[in-house]
């Protein structure tokens, strides 16, 4: 069994994560496009795919005048 480094981000965060009570799991459909965007938004900011998606979902804000700049998912 490997030996998770204690310093590391996402094995701290893990470890954090797994001993909390978590109530709830999210799961969203993305396409594979929408998909690579967001894991390199992740890889920029030394996050992975999980960590990036709640992070920006408890702190954006989205204003009217912001809608034409959006990138906005494939339906």
């Amino acid at each position: 069994m490997e030996k998770l480094d204690k310093d590391c981000i996402d094995n701290v965060y893990n470890i954090d994560m797994a001993k909390a009570k978590t109530d709830f799991q999210v799961n969203i459909r993305v396409n594979e496009q929408d998909l690579e965007f967001i894991d390199s938004k992740a890889r920029r900011y030394g996050m992975n795919r999980s960590q990036w998606v709640k992070y920006a979902a408890l702190n954006a804000e989205l204003t009217i005048s912001m809608q034409e700049n959006l990138r906005k998912p494939k339906l």
